[in-house]
């Protein structure tokens, strides 16, 4: 049976950097993804073929929602959101694929002879989670000195409307923000340890019939766990945005110009239920 650990299990140190089996698994996700950008690039096709029009599914879905729900800056958050959702479902596909999780060396633990995976899931390490949150929050900060300016940003962030509340509601808001890269790397880990845990015993119960049935389910968790992700840190970037906004409605709102920026929030917000 697989060796399944909270932390991700040590191969080998080249020099001070230590490659674990889940950080291989992230490696190897990028790998192929600038593979397939080289493929694609070279044998680009203004028809499409069967090939370009599978891998160019996931780019236009991401594409869709980001354009719908993404404000009138959507445009500048997509390249990023796009790069998320693309690298996380290639890296949470990868961990169902054979051998993954499944080929490596056996160790002993605690008196234990256990089997250590060479590759495992990248998400299943809350060093890459973590890591990517807080990508993902310097990437909505950025937006958000963007708009409003360095000033601008920190007068919402940590003295907001009214300002007779601010030595309460600052506090609040600045834990509010700082929670979100909590929110965005325990959601992912999570979910994708608990899959790998989930077939490392059936596995273990069932080695033929019964895996193969949840391998299928965790390739749709894969999906839905990449989406979910890049869709709340698309949320957050409009947030950090329309905040700017919603406190000029007086003056910006009369023209029109931000009522599509005020809408989407509330709507992408929805992910998170």
């Amino acid at each position: 049976m697989p060796n399944v650990t909270l932390s991700a299990e040590r191969l080998f140190q080249i020099g001070p950097w230590v490659i674990t089996n889940s950080l291989l698994g992230a490696v190897l996700a990028g790998i192929a993804l600038v593979a397939v950008a080289i493929y694609v690039s070279r044998h680009v096709s203004a028809v499409p073929g069967r090939l370009q029009s599978v891998l160019e599914l996931p780019f236009e879905f991401v594409y869709g929602v980001v354009r719908d729900q993404g404000g009138r800056t959507w445009r500048q958050m997509l390249p990023f959101i796009a790069t998320v959702f693309i690298f996380l479902l290639v890296a949470n596909w990868m961990g169902i694929l054979p051998g993954v999780g499944t080929i490596g060396y056996y160790a002993e633990e605690h008196g234990e002879r256990v089997l250590v995976p060479y590759v495992r899931a990248a998400a299943a390490d809350l060093n890459f989670t973590l890591g990517l949150a807080l990508i993902s929050f310097v990437v909505f900060v950025y937006f958000g000195i963007k708009v409003q300016g360095v000033r601008g940003y920190l007068g919402e962030l940590l003295a907001p409307q009214p300002r007779w509340l601010a030595p309460l509601m600052g506090p609040i808001e600045l834990i509010s923000n700082l929670s979100r890269i909590i929110s965005l790397s325990m959601r992912l880990f999570g979910n994708v340890f608990a899959g790998e845990v989930l077939l490392a015993t059936m596995i273990a119960l069932a080695p033929i019939v019964v895996p193969a049935v949840f391998l299928g389910l965790e390739a749709v968790f894969g999906f839905v766990q990449a989406l979910v992700f890049s869709l709340l840190a698309m949320t957050y970037i409009t947030l950090s945005i329309a905040e700017h906004h919603g406190g000029e409605h007086g003056t910006e709102g009369a023209h029109g110009e931000d009522s599509h920026v005020e809408r989407h929030p509330s709507d992408a917000a929805s992910v998170q239920v």
